[in-house]
């Protein structure tokens, strides 16, 4: 069974972790960040803007609710309880699932080329998210709740929420690695 605690512990260190591969990027290219084996498939940039677009809608969410409002609980020994849409999300977006899904429009990044600006904006959200999860102690992640930004049906708890970004932001550092690794990616 796992805490609230160790949730939002998990989610600092693979932040702090993801941060450190992201800011790797600030080494490439434009050229590098826009390329893309294929038409349909994403660049890096794309990966980037994309958890841009969807850390924040939920960053923005989570910050709004903690200065509303205090729900309290003993972090270190409340459970977490994911909700029925939240388990369906988190398996959607676990790395170890392989198969593909498309986003919603809402979290499309743009089809314009994209620069370099993209990465920093990045690790600024992620910072904000860690700073944030950090100050939560003995709030009840459970007991928040929002609806998901792709849909106003599908309510989320913060436990939820928490897990999603933890798991999508891996789940696209696999898929930037990937790309890195492709043997067609510009050199320079």
């Amino acid at each position: 069974m796992q805490t609230i605690k160790q949730l939002k512990d998990k989610f600092i260190s693979d932040s702090e972790s993801f941060l450190t591969e992201i800011k790797k990027l600030n080494l490439l290219s434009d050229a590098q960040l826009n390329w893309k084996p294929a038409e349909n498939l994403w660049s890096i940039a794309e990966c980037i803007e994309h958890l841009s677009i969807t850390n924040q809608l939920y960053f923005d969410e989570i910050e709004k609710q903690f200065s509303e409002k205090q729900i309290a609980c003993n972090d270190e020994e409340t459970p977490v309880k994911h909700r029925f849409f939240g388990k369906l999300i988190i398996k959607t977006v676990d790395p170890s699932n392989i198969k593909k899904t498309k986003t919603f429009s809402v979290f499309q990044p743009s089809k314009s080329f994209i620069n370099k600006n993209s990465i920093t904006k990045l690790i600024e959200i992620q910072k904000s998210l860690i700073n944030l999860i950090s100050s939560s102690v003995n709030l009840d992640t459970n007991r928040y709740s929002m609806s998901s930004p792709a849909s106003k049906l599908v309510r989320e708890n913060f436990s939820d929420v928490i897990e999603i970004i933890r798991l999508h932001n891996k789940r696209h550092l696999i898929q930037i690695e990937k790309l890195l690794n492709n043997d067609n990616f510009p050199k320079d």
